[in-house]
């Protein structure tokens, strides 16, 4: 008896080892493909949200400009100068601005920008804006060139580097305001 029951094969309904790697092998490319979607798509996520984040600080940038006033945003024109803003548009001012800005703390500049008037350089001397045209107009047109990210995190977490523009998104944005 006990020749017989090593001799009978018990038939299972398992896979054989062939199988589970196949298998293993599929759901791993799968995988792969799917985790290389993953990272294209969390930079589009990032890019969208900055870009609002952008069109934020722009409106906080429009009406903040409309207080200033005309004369002083024509100063700032003619000065040509830089101005920051945090990422969520709380703090917008100009670089100089040690009230705002201290010098070490680059980290909480994220976007750059600077006013660039519309008709200032001699070929656009028929422009919008003219300079010569500033005692008498009624508005002065000027366009807000908006850059981002202005300053990378650094391992100290407080200074900041620079970004070089080729790496920046850009968003301009035309302007103007009235007397």
């Amino acid at each position: 008896m006990i020749s017989n029951f090593k001799s009978k094969r018990i038939a299972t309904g398992g896979f054989s080892l062939v199988e589970v790697i196949v298998a293993v092998g599929i759901f791993a490319l799968a995988i792969v493909g799917v985790i290389g979607l993953l990272v294209p798509t969390s930079k589009n996520i990032t890019e969208v949200a900055d870009s609002d984040s952008a069109a934020r600080v722009i409106s906080a940038i429009q009406s903040g400009l409309q207080r200033a006033g005309y004369d002083t945003v024509k100063n700032d024109l003619i000065a040509n100068k830089t101005f920051y803003a945090t990422k969520d548009g709380s703090k917008v001012g100009a670089e100089d601005n040690s009230d705002l800005w201290k010098p070490s703390e680059n980290q909480e500049k994220f976007f750059e920008f600077k006013l660039v008037r519309n008709g200032d350089t001699p070929s656009q001397g028929d422009g919008l804006s003219p300079a010569a045209n500033d005692a008498t107009a009624g508005f002065l047109a000027f366009t807000i060139v908006l850059r981002w990210p202005a300053y990378a995190p650094t391992p100290d977490g407080v200074s900041g580097t620079p970004v070089d523009p080729s790496q920046q998104s850009v968003m301009v944005v035309p302007a103007a305001i009235t007397r």
